[in-house]
């Protein structure tokens, strides 16, 4: 009766559907309202409450790590996480390295300077700025192409530390997503600051934002695919952006 019993537990536990995994998610948390901190070291934000809006939908247990853009990637390559939101452009040298959900709203870059500075003109800025951009950026890959002395592209790791490197005197302009400078604009930091002529008029500097999604993970994509379908069909994305943003940035 015992051996009965043993094997009918275990053809009950063959039988079962296996359990979802949990989904490692990395998230980048310097990019206000992207993602908010509080003194306490929760998280809120728009691509905070948009992940767990996906994860919802698509039935996972999602942990949300903070991190850094730079490390966000290279986790993302390596499969540490499965999933990312750093407001990522699809690049082809990037769709080696990991894979692109369907777009989910649309990003330009700006120049930002002292309200006292001229107008960028940004196929000089280079040669004549010292420029403060994102490690591994796009808005980097644009000045390294662009001729002018190395040190006056200022790779920072973080949003915030770019913005202290501007306001701090360790460059003299910023180049970066449009949607990112509203929070500094409207800080005491910003003060004095604004940005620096119209979004540049670049392909490499805009185009759609995606969530980035490990290689070794297809299925995962699959399902992100379809979430984000249904939040926008169902109208809860439009509500969730509206909630976070003064204007539409699709």
């Amino acid at each position: 009766m015992r051996a009965l019993m043993l094997l009918c537990l275990i053809l009950g536990l063959a039988a079962s559907p296996a359990r979802a995994q949990d989904v490692a998610v990395g998230i980048t948390t310097t990019a206000q309202p992207f993602v908010i901190t509080d003194p306490s070291g929760r998280l809120d934000g728009f691509n905070v409450e948009l992940a767990r809006l996906l994860c919802a939908r698509m039935g996972r247990t999602c942990s949300l790590e903070p991190t850094t853009f730079p490390q966000l990637l290279s986790r993302i390559e390596e499969g540490t996480f499965q999933m990312g939101f750093g407001n990522t452009l699809k690049t082809p040298e990037r769709e080696k390295k990991m894979l692109f959900s369907a777009p989910i709203w649309r990003s330009t870059s700006s120049f930002v300077t002292a309200t006292t500075r001229p107008a960028i003109d940004p196929t000089q800025a280079r040669g004549q700025l010292r420029t403060c951009v994102v490690r591994k950026s796009m808005q980097e890959a644009f000045l390294a192409a662009q001729p002018g002395p190395d040190e006056n592209i200022v790779a920072i790791s973080t949003y915030r530390e770019l913005f202290d490197g501007l306001t701090g005197g360790a460059c003299d302009a910023a180049l970066l997503p449009t949607v990112n400078v509203l929070d500094f604009l409207n800080r005491e930091q910003g003060r004095g600051y604004d940005y620096s002529g119209p979004p540049v008029d670049d392909s490499r500097l805009s185009g759609s934002v995606h969530i980035v999604v490990s290689k070794s993970r297809p299925d995962l994509l699959t399902a992100l695919d379809a979430a984000i379908s249904a939040i926008k069909l169902d109208g809860s994305y439009r509500i969730l952006m509206a909630r976070h943003f003064p204007f539409d940035i699709n």
